[in-house]
């Protein structure tokens, strides 16, 4: 007997979708987390909740909104904001490069939906069906993984503004910046270089913290990104046998 489909999804793709949401569920605690810390950090700085919760329902991007919101609260001029978004951003570049061969065969409703809900931790998890055939597997796998993470997200950003402010005033949450930084990178590193830039960006940005206009984050970037170059140019070399 064929079984039936719930909201016109046959039941193979929605355990298709269940297993992406098993793959990514560990994390999903730390989404909400996240979406609060962004809303505790909107109220610090004074901007109307409303508007914070449009840049978690728009931008769908924690890390970047909490870097922006913090060279707010710096009073940093908005290129320091913009470019400190755009650095920390460009990271997606690297999972488009990634994913875009296995998703080239989905249809462009499918990639766009998945683009504006991809987060780190969803791009790492899709990456685990690379080796699937079946490209209706990959695309509910994806959204399974996907949606719900983003979800949580914005779930906690509303909790945040309709209770107030769950995390209490006393707790110091200009250190989540930092802390945030940190996390969204560490996924998927593999190669030394990876880990030295990781460890630049880290070790600038926790010593940096007192800059003024949040500088600390947008110059962890460039130090990291310089220093994962250099060791990766050290390393060629010294395998070609050049000691320079």
């Amino acid at each position: 007997m064929t079984r039936r489909t719930v909201l016109g999804i046959a039941p193979k793709q929605w355990a298709d979708a269940w297993a992406g949401l098993r793959a990514i569920g560990p994390l999903m605690i730390g989404s909400g987390i996240f979406g609060l810390a962004y809303r505790a950090l909107v109220r610090d700085v004074g901007i109307d909740p409303w508007a914070g919760l449009f840049g978690s329902v728009s931008v769908v991007a924690g890390a970047s909104q909490i870097a922006i919101i913090e060279s707010v609260r710096a009073d940093a001029p908005a290129i320091v904001a913009i470019l400190t978004a755009v650095l920390i951003n460009a990271r997606f570049a690297l999972y488009s490069a990634a994913l875009a061969p296995l998703w080239t065969v989905f249809p462009l409703r499918w990639r766009l939906a998945l683009a504006y809900l991809m987060t780190d931790q969803a791009a790492v998890v899709s990456l685990r069906e690379a080796d699937e055939p079946d490209p209706v597997r990959r695309r509910w796998f994806a959204m399974g993984a996907a949606l719900p993470f983003v979800l949580i997200y914005v779930v906690g950003t509303v909790i945040g503004l309709v209770l107030g402010p769950v995390i209490p005033e006393a707790w110091e949450v200009g250190f989540i910046v930092p802390l945030m930084f940190i996390a969204v990178l560490v996924p998927g590193l593999r190669k030394p270089a990876e880990l030295i830039t990781i460890a630049g960006a880290a070790v600038m940005v926790l010593l940096g913290r007192g800059w003024p206009f949040g500088l600390n984050v947008f110059i962890g970037i460039i130090a990291g990104m310089t220093a994962g170059a250099l060791f990766e140019t050290w390393q060629e070399r010294r395998r070609a046998g050049d000691p320079a």
